[in-house]
């Protein structure tokens, strides 16, 4: 189904293929295609979205013509694609095809300059689409995000945002409304002492920290 997403498939390619069908790779001729989470693709279609890439080219499922896209290939994941290489999970040659021009877009934990913007640009998108453009959030509450780590990124802070929106009262978002773990100070991990320990006490300790 992945497959005839991005390549599209002939009249009874397989069950369900009730008629022709673009892809995605097809539509957007003269135009860009977008690969979000490019590192989870599976292997067999790695080998086609190479091909693509080198060739331009790609047959639909369930027939041998071959169509010819122009188009702009931008891709994007969260995993780091070298060490899918290493490991074998994450074709070599598709990697350095795609890595021609390489964006590192910082975690949310190291640009936390960026996080008063992030906060009202998606409130205002929450403000519209739960339909309470009056909620506004209080200082605590900026504090709050504002020393949180944020180990989800940017998707973690939509949805606790999206959460505080549906719990606020009185349009206003409160402390009480995010979630416990920004609340929380962070657990000191017990130390582990450096001596004067057999191994299986040694083990033991780095087990329970």
């Amino acid at each position: 189904l992945l497959e005839s997403e991005l390549f599209g498939h002939e009249k009874g390619a397989f069950t369900g293929a009730g008629k022709d069908k673009a892809g995605r790779l097809e539509a957007a001729q003269g135009g860009t295609v977008f690969f979000d989470e490019v590192g989870e693709l599976p292997p067999e279609l790695q080998s086609k979205l190479l091909r693509f890439l080198e060739e331009h080219r790609f047959e639909r499922v369930g027939t041998s013509e071959t169509i010819e896209v122009d188009a702009r290939i931008i891709a994007a994941t969260n995993r780091d694609l070298e060490v899918d290489v290493r490991s074998g999970r994450f074709r070599e040659d598709l990697f350095f095809r795609l890595n021609v021009v390489a964006i590192r877009i910082p975690p949310l934990r190291e640009r936390m300059q960026d996080l008063p913007a992030l906060v009202e640009h998606i409130l205002g998108s929450l403000r519209v689409r739960h339909h309470r453009e009056a909620v506004q959030i209080t200082d605590d509450a900026r504090h709050a995000l504002m020393a949180y780590h944020w180990p989800g990124n940017i998707r973690d802070l939509v949805n606790t945002l999206e959460r505080a929106v549906v719990l606020a009262r009185d349009n206003l978002i409160r402390t009480e409304d995010l979630p416990d773990r920004l609340l929380a100070p962070p657990t000191a991990a017990p130390a582990v002492p450096a001596s004067g320990l057999s191994l299986e006490e040694l083990e033991r300790c780095h087990i329970e920290q």
